[in-house]
């Protein structure tokens, strides 16, 4: 995965207002990284279950052959 990922120039926060990077806060900065992360937990979750269930069904159907 790459280390090198850019910054977006400008955040929103819970109302959608967007704010430049720069002008944030603490506390701000910190809830953009708790809901990057989270939204990276749903991603994983919904890969581990398309997984799960092309190992289930889909390979073991005609259309897995």
């Amino acid at each position: 995965m790459p280390t090198d990922t850019m910054l977006q120039d400008q955040y929103p926060n819970s109302s959608g207002i967007y704010t430049p990077l720069r002008k944030l806060t603490g506390t701000e900065i910190e809830n953009q990284i708790d809901a990057l992360r989270r939204l990276a937990q749903q991603h994983f979750d919904h890969a581990e279950a398309l997984i799960a269930y092309r190992d289930r069904v889909f390979d073991k159907s005609r259309h897995g052959r």
